[in-house]
């Protein structure tokens, strides 16, 4: 995370409005944001550099973004901070905490609400989620979609849909994804165990 100077300010926004010379947490900036024809629904289209580097990234279009606005071109970057520096509405786990994390400790962590919440929208994405792409308007696309070549032809002549149904469970697959991660995100001080910090929101 980069911490704001006077000439960038720290914004955090959905990736649908990034702008143009936003730099990310990684110090990459944004060359572009777009969606176009071959971009999934709910997607975008991000085109990144640093330095010499370029690279296209596709990202929902709700996730938030961390980036520092009003950047000169050439400038030095804004130092970066202690995760101790950082408040816990702000802060991104570290490569180590990502790498070492327990989901059995971060699940005790929890309340018992917590946890069925939790739990449901997981099950939502686990099962809503995990169904986008099998459906198709033809057996033809069935049978080149992913994962279902080992399937029957009795079995694959099920996933024939019209495209009304195989558009309302894309959106309900992307909802739920969607409403996992938002949920997450105000928890991860409770989950990776930052909340002896005792900071209070």
């Amino acid at each position: 995370m980069l911490a704001p100077s006077n000439k960038a300010a720290l914004v955090k926004v959905p990736a649908r409005h990034l702008l143009r010379g936003d730099v990310t947490g990684s110090g990459e900036v944004v060359l572009s944001v777009s969606v176009g024809a071959k971009t999934p629904r709910g997607m975008v289209d991000v085109l990144l550099q640093k330095g010499e580097r370029k690279r296209a990234a596709i990202w929902n279009a709700r996730t938030i973004i961390g980036v520092r606005r009003g950047v000169e071109p050439g400038s030095e970057p804004a130092p970066v901070c202690e995760p101790s520096e950082i408040p816990l509405s702000d802060r991104l786990p570290t490569f180590h905490e990502l790498a070492a994390f327990d989901a059995g400790k971060a699940w005790d962590r929890l309340s018992p609400e917590q946890q069925r919440t939790i739990g449901m929208l997981a099950l939502r994405f686990g099962t809503v989620g995990q169904c986008d792409g099998y459906f198709h308007e033809t057996i033809e696309g069935v049978r080149k979609g992913f994962s279902s070549s080992h399937w029957t032809s009795q079995v694959q002549a099920t996933a024939v849909w019209p495209r009304l149904h195989i558009e309302l469970v894309e959106s309900a697959a992307r909802a739920s994804f969607e409403a996992l991660c938002e949920h997450f995100d105000p928890l991860w001080p409770q989950l990776f165990g930052w909340q002896d910090r005792k900071e209070v929101k």
